[in-house]
């Protein structure tokens, strides 16, 4: 478990399904991910067990709880990708899935304690990002943490009936210790 002082991240349990599902399938939350097909209860069941065995040397995944006084609730998750072990690096992601969190400060607390997680834990050099152009709060939270946009994929992405640009992010253990 990782803490901050408003959220902790914390494993993912076969119990944090029923969230998966309520955030995995709301359009609004998944116009800014990849995911595009509808989020079944097996296909997650399979996926929360894979982190659990040959997932979990190449992909860390944290459900983000907000500390509301005494107790906490889950509002999103987080994780680090594609975890290579000869390069080390990583791909970041998150989501805030309850939008009555959203432009809280969360996922920004959550993104730091992930990628220090990445650089003083897994020993990671370089952790990678991306975002879609339309994505303004994704954008402003990669800066805000320390991500340098690095390119952009002209027309990368199909969503909502149109191509997206996807603009490509990444920061160096250097630049974080720098920060």
């Amino acid at each position: 478990m990782l803490k901050g002082k408003s959220v902790l991240l914390r494993q993912v349990k076969r119990s944090d399904i029923s969230y998966f599902l309520k955030w995995f399938n709301d359009s609004e939350v998944i116009q800014y991910l990849c995911l595009y097909l509808p989020m079944t209860e097996m296909a997650e069941e399979k996926y929360i067990e894979e982190l659990g065995t040959t997932r979990a040397k190449s992909d860390v995944r944290f459900v983000i709880e907000v500390v509301e006084g005494a107790s906490t609730k889950p509002i999103g998750n987080c994780g680090l990708h594609e975890i290579n072990a000869k390069d080390h690096s990583a791909n970041f992601g998150i989501v805030i899935g309850e939008k009555d969190y959203w432009n809280k400060g969360y996922g920004t607390e959550a993104a730091r304690l992930l990628i220090n997680y990445g650089f003083q834990q897994l020993n990671l050099h370089r952790i990678s990002s991306a975002a879609f152009d339309f994505n303004e709060r994704s954008i402003k939270l990669h800066k805000k943490v320390g991500f340098r946009e690095e390119g952009r994929l002209r027309e990368a992405m199909f969503k909502n009936g149109q191509y997206h640009d996807e603009v490509q992010f990444g920061i160096l253990r250097e630049e974080w210790r720098g920060l």
